[in-house]
């Protein structure tokens, strides 16, 4: 799409290439999330298949949709993994543990996606590149930076990334820890997070995926999302990419907020 800024023309099989929003009030998610990381809206039309998109400095950085009423799924972020082609993705998620939910969509022209669990049930979805290859920019002050899944099914979860897109794990567990790893995909590069739900968990924490939102300024950030309606879950804390805070948006979305460690 010519008027949209993409610093990053393309995203390797298996990575987070894109998220999104659903929330039954996609006006007030709007203003908070504009508040936050200075966003600005490209309105829905015919080429994007009626979906907004989030900009940040015209740039493509997330999606937004509207939840039914009754939908069995809460308010949430979704990840999106890169795939070339979402129904042959799909049926092998079914082979390995995982199941799709409902049929492929597609996106005006921008993309086919498709909604599915992995085990363990954390919610993720692939994307099929039509005019959008993802988010159009990284690591910007907010824009994605990084995603992370947490899951109870940490062997099955990792069988399924590895048979279905090629996905290579580098152990990172310390000594007594939980189990946590590297996902890197075939260009090499870091793509992902994995860690275990342990038993130091609560009970009623789900597997899930939480998508990082870069930021300049983690106490400021935090600060400015609490004055808008957030609820702060955990931190700021250091951990092994950044400075982070993980949120709760106005409608129970969960998300992080991210000062990435300065490379030495």
């Amino acid at each position: 799409m010519d008027e949209l800024r993409l610093t990053i023309p393309a995203y390797p099989v298996g990575a987070p290439c894109w998220v999104d929003l659903l929330v039954t009030d996609p006006a007030a998610a709007q203003r908070f999330y504009s508040e936050l990381f200075g966003w600005t809206w490209r309105p829905g039309d015919e080429q994007t298949g009626g979906y907004p998109l989030a900009l940040l400095d015209g740039a493509p950085v997330a999606g937004l949709s509207r939840r039914p009423e009754g939908a069995p799924v809460p308010s949430q972020w979704t990840t999106y993994l890169r795939v070339d082609d979402v129904n042959a993705a799909g049926r092998a998620i079914a082979q390995h543990g995982g199941r799709p939910l409902g049929r492929p969509a597609t996106i005006g022209r921008l993309a086919r996606s498709l909604i599915a669990t992995g085990p363990g049930g954390a919610f993720f979805g692939l994307w099929e590149p039509g005019w959008l290859p993802g988010s159009g920019t990284l690591d910007e002050a907010g824009a994605l930076t990084w995603n992370e899944l947490a899951t109870r099914e940490y062997d099955k979860v990792q069988a399924l990334h590895e048979a279905v897109f090629g996905t290579e794990f580098a152990d990172e567990t310390e000594e007594g820890g939980p189990r946590w790893a590297t996902a890197s995909t075939s260009d090499g590069n870091p793509a992902f997070g994995l860690s275990e739900i342990g038993s130091e968990w609560p009970e009623d924490i789900p597997s899930h995926w939480i998508a990082s939102f870069a930021t300049e300024a983690i106490v400021e950030t935090v600060g400015t999302a609490l004055a808008l309606g957030a609820t702060l879950l955990n931190g700021p804390f250091e951990g092994p990419y950044g400075l982070g805070a993980v949120l709760r948006g106005p409608e129970g979305e969960v998300f992080s907020v991210l000062l990435p460690y300065e490379e030495e």
